[in-house]
């Protein structure tokens, strides 16, 4: 019995520019020396304090070799880890490493890489997963997906990330070519795949938001985004009218599913070939999901699941979301069918409570978005005692006449939407504020609208 294809020499381009495998190897054996020479080593974490492709790529890479955590702080983090060592960047995107002032925190054994959450529904949080946790994501996402050497991944995401984390992942394990970009530029992304031999993209709903409406009235970009196998969209929920939406301009379907940082990040596919509109997919080989509780809530057993969340301050592990048998509290509610079909209605902390009824944000979301010149929208609830919540509506218009595009919202909410669940307020803003990760930015449009009540 044969086991699976060795991996031939990495192929990479950043940023539209060939890395040479010799090239490439020659950047991580000098940092990983750079970095045994700081001091990383396992338990003693590698601080990525920058989004550049090559030197997150680099990094990673080195260090695996030493054994030593990557610490992914991103941006958002108000609070961080002390590392052994710091990875910045140059000006031609290399890495550069520095020996990190004070004394590296003792991380727990077996910490592979340590991610933040996005922090959408709460304080950010420090995610520490080991390397079979790692490993496990990577060979399941690229079964399910049936990834191979002959692939070109495009990833217009930061590394930084989990998401864009796990398409690295996938690339080490099977050999595929990986097209990585600092930013999303939908020019760019379009004279890529015209150019380049890329057969999977992945992004974020917002993404593929701007990639519709670019694919309705270019007939070339439309046939572009078709011939791919795989479109990949994670990061936030794929509502259905974006789904229809691209569906209608492409001539193709997206590929969402459903992850979080903790679980790997991901938990479910839907995959070419095997695509179930209304669910995030099937569950990856070797996960499983049960629906537990009043709110339906869903709960994970995986390999690929965190060891817990880490103290920044004393690297101690709490377990807090798991239940007594192991399993991981999603926070989430929806259903899994006996075949493994995942489906998820709401996040049990968004879910609104109307006059006693229980009510997704999405429902809201999606008769909002139907109203012309709205490019996205997010619902939040505003508690209001023991009445339950105001549902209020941020919409995101490029449309000056913000009075005009509130009024086309309450005439489709009204069509769409039994009374007591539209939106008692909708604002109109010209940009949504977003986590790190590109979710919706609940906490502060709950802000937003505090300060409006108390004004």
């Amino acid at each position: 019995m044969t086991g699976p294809a060795v991996p031939g020499p990495p192929r990479l381009t950043v940023d539209g520019e060939r890395i040479s495998p010799a090239h490439l190897a020659r950047l991580v054996s000098r940092t990983t020396r750079e970095l045994a020479a700081a001091g990383a080593r396992p338990g003693a974490g590698v601080s990525l304090a920058c989004d550049h492709p090559l030197t997150a790529v680099a990094a990673a890479l080195a260090a695996t070799a030493t054994g030593a955590p990557l610490l992914l702080d991103g941006s958002a983090p108000v609070r961080r880890i002390a590392p052994a060592a710091v990875v910045t960047t140059t000006a031609g995107g290399e890495p550069v490493v520095t020996r990190a002032a004070g004394q590296p925190l003792e991380l727990p054994a077996h910490t592979a890489a340590v991610f933040w959450t996005s922090g959408s529904s709460g304080d950010p949080k420090a995610v520490a997963v080991s390397r079979a946790a790692l490993d496990h994501q990577g060979t399941a996402t690229a079964a399910r997906m049936r990834v191979s050497g002959d692939d070109g991944l495009l990833l217009p995401l930061p590394l930084r990330h989990a998401y864009g984390f796990s398409v690295l992942q996938v690339w080490h394990t099977t050999g595929a070519q990986l097209f990585a970009e600092s930013a999303f530029h939908q020019r760019r992304v379009l004279r890529l795949l015209d150019q380049e031999r890329i057969t999977s993209l992945d992004g974020v709903p917002t993404m593929y938001r701007m990639l519709a409406a670019e694919a309705a009235k270019d007939p070339a970009a439309a046939r572009l985004l078709g011939d791919l196998r795989i479109r990949g969209c994670g990061g936030d929920v794929l509502t259905p009218a974006l789904y229809d939406d691209f569906h209608a301009a492409v001539g193709a379907p997206l590929h969402d599913g459903y992850g979080l940082s903790e679980a790997g990040p991901n938990v479910a596919l839907n995959a070419p070939g095997d695509v179930h509109r209304g669910t995030v997919g099937r569950l990856l080989d070797g996960v499983r999901a049960r629906r537990a509780g009043p709110a339906g809530e869903i709960q994970i057993s995986s390999p690929s699941l965190m060891l817990g969340y880490l103290d920044p301050d004393t690297g101690a592990l709490s377990t807090t979301p798991f239940t007594e048998d192991g399993w991981l509290r999603t926070g989430d509610s929806g259903s899994v069918s006996p075949d493994g079909l995942l489906s998820i209605t709401g996040r049990i902390k968004e879910v609104l409570v109307v006059h006693g009824e229980t009510v997704a944000p999405t429902v809201v979301e999606d008769a909002v978005r139907a109203a012309d010149g709205v490019l996205d929208a997010a619902v939040v609830g505003i508690r209001r005692g023991d009445r339950g919540d105001a549902v209020w509506a941020f919409v995101e218009s490029a449309d000056h006449d913000r009075a005009a595009v509130a009024g086309r919202v309450a005439a489709a909410c009204r069509r769409m939407l039994p009374p007591h669940v539209r939106p008692r307020t909708v604002r109109v803003v010209s940009a949504l504020p977003r986590t790190g990760s590109g979710k919706h930015d609940r906490v502060r449009l709950r802000a937003w609208a505090a300060q409006e009540q108390a004004a």
